[in-house]
């Protein structure tokens, strides 16, 4: 996937410069079950559908040390109750070669900047986190920082910055953070149904690594 680097700062994801830019369709695949942390999240989904989301179309784009990364897909019809939708993106270490199904591991840990929607009750949650993901559902943050304002644009005090907008049932979702996260030039996707109760490891990832040609 190409990033070139604009002019522009394309947080929102209707701005402007996202419509100058190619989008590629990335496949999606369910987070092994078996890789999952413990016994009971295996035995509790054995059997049960999830990772829903099939396939996201992503596009990327380089502003000075920002990297912003736009996804879309499809909204489920489902109202979300207890869980909001969420998606990500991780990158690898340069030197871990192994899939990122698993959305790191113990051994090879990744850098993963995740939003998610928040429902009523969740307002006061930070829309984005930056984590280090060592598998699937294993997040912890880079760090202590403040609560970002949800509009926060690049620049203030939070490492990751995002934009969203719902419309016409399909979930268009822009992260941004420092472009050096994506030093080994390949970037994984991972996105939630909160409608299907899904969260952590539960969800659906890039089988492959998606390439990244930074300009």
């Amino acid at each position: 996937m190409r990033v070139p680097e604009i002019t522009d700062d394309p947080l929102q994801p209707a701005d402007a410069a996202w419509r100058e830019l190619s989008s590629q369709t990335v496949p999606l695949v369910p987070v092994p079950l078996e890789s999952q942390p413990n016994e009971y999240i295996r035995t509790a989904w054995e059997g049960r559908p999830y990772g829903r989301v099939g396939e996201v179309q992503v596009a990327a784009a380089r502003h000075g040390e920002r990297l912003f990364v736009r996804l879309e897909w499809a909204d489920a019809a489902e109202p979300n109750t207890e869980f909001p939708d969420g998606a990500g993106v991780f990158f690898p270490d340069s030197a871990d070669d192994g899939p990122p199904v698993t959305i790191g591991s113990r051994a090879a840990p990744v850098r993963l900047w995740a939003w998610r929607d928040r429902l009523v009750v969740q307002q006061d949650l930070p829309a984005v986190r930056d984590l280090v993901a060592s598998g699937p559902g294993v997040f912890q943050p880079v760090g202590p920082r403040p609560e970002p304002d949800p509009d926060e644009r690049p620049g203030g005090p939070s490492e990751v910055s995002t934009g969203w907008a719902l419309a016409d049932g399909r979930w268009a979702v822009v992260v941004s953070g420092n472009v050096g996260a994506a030093a080994s030039g390949r970037m994984g996707v991972v996105v939630w149904d909160g409608s299907n109760e899904e969260r952590a490891g539960i969800g659906a990832v890039t089988p492959s690594w998606v390439p990244l040609a930074v300009a």
